[in-house]
């Protein structure tokens, strides 16, 4: 079987309880790729040992958070292109060979990224259509089609956002693309793929495999449903921007903060709701 010039890099932190699955879904792709680099961000179970036993090379990153964690397994990875994957998602078989055929065919392209579902034990709970897909770009004058499932966007519109930002899981980025707007923030704990992919769209071309390629799953230890953090995170990522609004796509930085203004008081109760939820979790009273 053919292999890409592709690095995999898996940050992860006590993950043996996914980390398998995730390699495996690598080892399972219809176009190999050449390395898969794990990093071990201080874990205390049985994750090493699960990644090596699979052939993951396996490095360790002392300096705690999954930013320094991917930031030191890009350092490390040796090929053209390097695909992220986070220690609890799954790739599709053929996601590396449709996002290598729109590099082909989008050879200008700094990143590529596909559409995902989010998934709980068992059951998808979220994942779009084709018709919510191609609503998604009404409007939108900047697409190229190519092809049948590829769209190319040679330079990002104030109007891209929001409809579309590649996330860690999904995404695969040139090489030059990190000389060119460094690596992940190191000091943003949450949101931190927010402020980096926003970097990279700023600069390059994207090209889109308008498929589902990456199942996200949903668990009780996921970074994301820390809602008040991601909330607060988001909140200086968004100032960050606007204070230095050169860095990032034109436009950018105001609409991601009249977006925040215009959801704040839905963002609230959604958090008084999550906190009453906890109170009555954590009171015995409550339970009985």
């Amino acid at each position: 079987m053919p292999v890409a010039p592709i690095s995999v890099v898996i940050p992860a932190l006590n993950a043996e309880r996914f980390i398998g699955e995730a390699i495996e879904s690598v080892h399972a792709q219809t176009l190999n790729v050449s390395e898969i680099i794990v990093v071990d961000n201080g874990c205390s179970d049985r994750t090493t040992q699960i990644a090596s036993k699979l052939g993951a090379f396996v490095i360790e990153e002392k300096n705690r958070g999954v930013s320094p964690a991917r930031n030191a397994g890009i350092r490390v990875s040796s090929q053209e292109w390097v695909a992220l994957l986070d220690s609890d998602d799954l790739w599709d078989t053929r996601k590396i060979e449709y996002q290598w055929a729109a590099i082909q065919a989008c050879p200008d392209a700094g990143v590529v990224a596909c559409y995902f579902r989010v998934f709980q034990n068992d059951s998808v709970i979220l994942e779009s259509s084709d018709e919510v897909s191609q609503q998604r770009w009404a409007g939108y004058q900047g697409r190229v089609l190519v092809g049948d499932s590829c769209s190319y966007f040679p330079k990002i519109e104030k109007d891209f956002f929001p409809r579309f930002l590649p996330s860690c899981s999904d995404a695969m980025l040139r090489r030059d693309v990190f000389a060119g707007v460094g690596l992940f923030d190191e000091d943003v704990l949450y949101d931190e793929d927010f402020e980096f992919f926003m970097r990279v769209l700023a600069r390059y071309p994207l090209a889109l495999v308008e498929k589902t390629l990456i199942s996200c799953r949903r668990h009780e230890q996921k970074r994301s449903f820390n809602l008040e953090e991601v909330r607060s995170s988001l909140f200086s990522v968004v100032n960050h921007m606007l204070k230095h609004p050169g860095r990032y796509p034109a436009g950018a930085p105001e609409m991601y903060r009249d977006r925040i203004k215009k959801n704040f008081l839905i963002t609230e109760q959604a958090l008084q709701e999550r906190r009453q939820s906890d109170r009555k979790t954590a009171d015995p009273m409550t339970r009985q």
